[in-house]
Parts: structure tokens; C-alpha cells; sequence
């Protein structure tokens, strides 16, 4: 993986599948199943929201741990 690069890791919490399954011809409005037992999880457009805000707040709070303590720093 490199330095520009970040994952989101997928689970399933009916049967923990990890594996998300959408059509060929996907688009923001399709919907995102589990490829193992097939439940729904919304449209494609609601899971990458739901990535980018894990991921975010991810980013966010490893800055805050990097800058703290260091005066006249402030991670917002």
C-alpha cells in the first residue's frame, strides 16, 4: 500500500462477510450488498459517504494524537 493510499475495511454483521458486491453497471443509486449472504446496505452513494466519514475522522484524531502536547499547535 502506499503513502496515498487508504482502506476501508467492509464486515458484514449478519454472517461477516467482507466483501461488497454491486452490478456491472453500477452507479451512485445502486444498491450495495454482501456477496456472501447477499443482505442490502444502501445505495453506493450512502457507503462511500459512510468510507469517507470513517475516514476522516480516522485522519483527524491520528493528527490530534501527533500534535499533542506540542504548544502552539491546534488540530481542528
Amino acid at each position: 500500500m502506499s503513502t496515498d493510499e487508504i482502506r476501508v475495511k467492509f464486515e458484514c454483521l449478519k454472517c461477516g462477510g467482507s466483501v461488497l458486491q454491486l452490478p456491472d453497471d453500477y452507479t451512485d443509486a445502486s444498491i450495495a450488498k454482501c456477496k456472501l449472504c447477499e443482505t442490502e446496505f444502501g445505495t453506493w452513494r450512502d457507503i462511500k459517504a459512510k468510507a469517507i466519514s470513517v475516514v476522516r475522522n480516522d485522519v483527524s484524531e491520528k493528527l490530534r494524537d501527533t500534535f499533542r502536547g506540542l504548544k502552539g499547535w491546534k488540530v481542528q
